[in-house]
């Protein structure tokens, strides 16, 4: 009861926000008016978030950054959008700087995939459509990635135990500052993936879905441990409650989560068992 209450509050503190930028009572500024860090973010949206400009929301939190990234790119399907059908309101970030680029249906993949195909030598941030993110969120990554370059970074992440593998709700999550090859980063916080942090191998989208069609996260985390990347958290950490929460609370089935995690299937569970199978068998990881 407590849960829903909380995710109830947030949901309603995030509808405020999203009224106060409709309203023009926060400012959003132009990406390049700021301060700005050596990094890319990339995200993606598909359907109604799109349709009902739910991902603008997120695009103005990101803009609104202390430390502003140098490119912001969101993906669209080329099966689904076109220049000339985008709502207005999302054609319209294009005016603050930000690209919108179409490619495959690639599902969520898109937040990352065709950004490393476009930018291989850059780092990049993925963040998810639905989060108002905190204004610091950019600041604090880069903060960390300057320590460890070469680590994947996230504001949350798992530490799971795989011996043998345990149910993905069962998981822990990881101290703070801390880092180990097998952690999970939760992508809803927000990771940051240094360049060449991913096995080149792994980046190929027909064989992600042959073992982890609908978990994005689950297989970038298996190709970093392929990769033999460490994955390090942050020293800070935000709730990150989406503010569409309401919403998919109604609408069972409306976001990922409902199938991979909170579904009866678990999907989760099986796509983390293939992929850990598959690097086990084709890279020679534990």
């Amino acid at each position: 009861m407590l849960n829903k209450l909380y995710i109830l509050l947030c949901s309603l503190y995030g509808y405020c926000l999203k009224f106060a930028y409709v309203t023009r009572l926060l400012r959003v500024p132009k990406l390049g008016e700021k301060a700005q860090a050596d990094v890319v973010v990339s995200l993606t949206s598909y359907g109604r978030r799109v349709r009902d400009c739910i991902v603008c929301y997120t695009v103005y939190s990101l803009l609104r950054q202390t430390l502003q990234p140098k490119r912001i790119i969101l993906w669209l399907s080329q099966d689904e959008w076109t220049e000339s059908t985008l709502p207005k309101r999302v054609a319209q970030l294009k005016q603050y700087g930000v690209e919108i680029r179409f490619c495959e249906d690639m599902r969520s993949y898109k937040k990352l995939l065709p950004a490393l195909q476009l930018l291989p030598e850059e780092d990049i941030i993925t963040v998810d459509d639905d989060v108002l993110y905190p204004a610091s969120l950019t600041e604090q990554l880069m903060r960390t990635h300057a320590c460890y370059p070469g680590d994947i970074i996230a504001t949350r992440m798992y530490a799971p135990s795989l011996t043998p593998v345990q149910p993905y709700r069962q998981w822990n999550l990881a101290p703070r500052s801390t880092s180990g090859l097998h952690f999970f980063a939760v992508g809803v916080g927000g990771v940051l993936y240094p360049a060449h942090a991913l096995h080149p191998q792994m980046l190929d989208y027909t064989l992600a879905q042959q073992y982890a069609p609908l978990a994005d996260d689950v297989w970038f985390w298996g190709a970093s441990i392929a990769q033999g990347t460490d994955k390090r958290t942050t020293d800070w950490s935000f709730d990150t409650v989406s503010f569409d929460a309401i919403y998919q609370f109604l609408h069972k089935g409306s976001a990922l989560q409902h199938t991979n995690v909170k579904g009866t299937e678990m999907t989760n569970d099986t796509q983390i068992a293939a992929t850990m199978t598959y690097i086990r068998e084709n890279y020679g990881v534990s």
